[in-house]
């Protein structure tokens, strides 16, 4: 078994409550519930750069002219753009 490490938090009985009754509903533990909330919260992969920069292209964001956009931004931060 790998090396692991405690981490202690205290919360209030509330939101350990609320925790409780999610992780019962999908039959983990608290503390299974609360690693998982971690991982995909801080320890984000980026296995897959395409798949990242496909899935912000298919956002389908509405954009201006390249000349609009790169007035807002001179106008925002400057005019620094080479």
């Amino acid at each position: 078994m790998a090396q692991t490490k405690r981490a202690q938090i205290l919360m209030a009985p509330e939101e350990y409550q609320r925790l409780e009754d999610i992780a019962q509903q999908q039959e983990v533990s608290v503390a299974e519930l609360i690693r998982a909330a971690v991982r995909e919260c801080y320890f984000v992969r980026a296995e897959d750069p395409k798949k990242l920069v496909a899935s912000i292209c298919n956002m389908n964001m509405p954009l201006d002219d390249w000349e609009v956009l790169e007035s807002e931004i001179e106008e925002t931060h400057g005019n620094g753009l080479s």
